[in-house]
């Protein structure tokens, strides 16, 4: 989800996303670009230990593979059919401004961009979905089950994706902050075990209170954190002493965010760090 990154950002990650999507050429077509290998001396238990990038001389290099190099100890425990194929990926962005510059934007009209990107990926989603929904129910007949509990559980799927075009389409041209194309599209792809990053612009301060608030909806929907008050002060404290503060000090060497007063009153509350960690200037 893009938290009010600017228009050249919104446009570099929209451009990328097909590039992703579209299944892998065969290997011997690929050509290197770039590569990384762990040095002499860096930590023995290295998950990867070489990641290379290539590109495909027959498409302009518009498709791209990324190659990760496991230590042989993690790769043996994957399963055979992983260890012996490429991995397609399957990619959509949506994006919502939450800061001063979108409530500047809205007020000029200048939401297009971003209502075609959350518009395109709604309808990616909702034929991945197919697929997936395909698959899951096969998967249920093979392992002789009735079906039963997954169908009940597609079909709950199914619904929260109803709810989340209902959002796209009702955010589209509204020119409001429509907090919930991120949260609820984040939930959605976190049900079908999807893999997920948050980014803004400086990818630490709004970043930061968008991953809090996606921690406490995981505790709230699966570990019984179902009082509103608690959730709310779980946030907070998550904001105020959790592991965010850290990311902010590697950028600008203080435990604090960088919104200054005005910048805290254009975000919407869900986003609001507390006075403490809320910090005086911009990044």
């Amino acid at each position: 989800g893009g938290m009010g990154v600017g228009m050249g950002q919104r446009k570099d990650y929209s451009t990328f996303e097909p590039v992703i999507k579209t299944p892998p050429l065969p290997q011997q077509q690929y050509e290197h670009v770039h590569g990384y290998t762990k040095s002499t001396g860096q930590d023995n238990n290295c998950l990867i230990t070489h990641i290379g990038v290539a590109r495909c001389g027959a498409t302009n290099g518009r498709d791209l593979v990324i190659t990760l190099c496991l230590d042989p100890t993690f790769f043996n425990k994957l399963p055979p059919v992983i260890q012996s194929r490429h991995i397609p990926v399957r990619a959509v962005m949506f994006s919502q401004g939450i800061n001063e510059m979108q409530s500047i934007a809205n007020s000029m009209g200048s939401y297009g961009i971003q209502d075609d990107i959350n518009n395109q990926s709604i309808r990616h989603l909702e034929n991945y979905f197919i697929t997936y929904k395909a698959w899951h129910l096969s998967q249920s007949k093979r392992s002789g089950q009735d079906g039963m509990p997954t169908a009940s559980f597609v079909e709950g799927l199914e619904e929260n994706l109803k709810r989340l075009r209902r959002i796209v389409t009702d955010a589209t041209g509204s020119g409001k902050k429509s907090i919930e194309v991120l949260t609820e599209s984040a939930a959605f792809v976190r049900e079908i075990n999807g893999c997920r990053f948050t980014s803004c612009k400086s990818a630490k301060d709004r970043t930061g209170m968008s991953v809090t608030l996606e921690q406490t909806r995981i505790l709230t929907d699966h570990h019984s954190l179902d009082d509103e008050v608690t959730a709310e002060r779980s946030t907070m404290l998550m904001r105020l002493h959790g592991t965010r503060l850290e990311t902010c000090y590697k950028n600008i060497n203080k435990h604090q965010y960088a919104f200054n007063s005005f910048q805290l009153s254009m975000l919407p509350k869900e986003y609001r760090p507390p006075a403490a960690a809320a910090g005086k200037v911009a990044s």
